[in-house]
């Protein structure tokens, strides 16, 4: 790729968009599962939960940005008081590029470096050698393995406690 991929924290301005990435991932692949009911949601209603995120300390919606065009997206939703679950997608003809890595290790520098969170956690299907690949070289480590919708996950963290951070 002769052209330089940008990676930011989304802002409001990308609701839309960041909808529109999400429902073409959503398409392109089995292993990526969105919890909510994208026609349902505007671009406006994006454009707020982005804002809101943007001052927390325990959510992150960041993008991978190519040219004008959204390619990835890695979120870190909170769960409980100090863990936050990460999710991350690159479209199909961007991957390998190291774009997931990247996207990961931002992730992992805002959860140690920003948020109030003390761990990482994902579940990956068990089938994502790829994704499982990106997540041990990052340092997750495999915790378990359980069904989901019938079909096998596995559980992963990474403590990201940087206890000065809170002082």
């Amino acid at each position: 790729m002769a052209e330089e991929i940008n990676f930011r924290l989304a802002e409001p301005k990308d609701g839309q968009a960041i909808l529109d990435l999400l429902k073409v991932l959503q398409n392109e692949s089995d292993t990526f599962l969105v919890d909510s009911d994208l026609d349902e949601i505007t671009g406006k209603d994006e454009a707020q939960q982005i804002n809101f995120i943007n001052h927390s300390l325990t959510n992150l919606i960041a993008v991978a940005e190519y040219k004008t065009e959204l390619i990835g997206i890695v979120t870190v939703d909170n769960l409980k008081a100090d863990v936050g679950e990460v999710g991350v997608a690159v479209l199909a003809g961007y991957q390998g590029y190291s774009i997931g890595t990247t996207l990961m290790e931002l992730a992992i520098d805002w959860g140690t470096d920003f948020s109030s969170l003390d761990k990482l956690v994902l579940t990956v299907f068990t089938e994502n050698k790829p994704a499982i690949h990106i997540y041990h070289k990052v340092g997750f480590h495999d915790t378990g393995k359980l069904l989901q919708d019938g079909r096998e996950v596995i559980t992963m963290e990474k403590l990201i406690s940087n206890k000065s951070k809170k002082d």
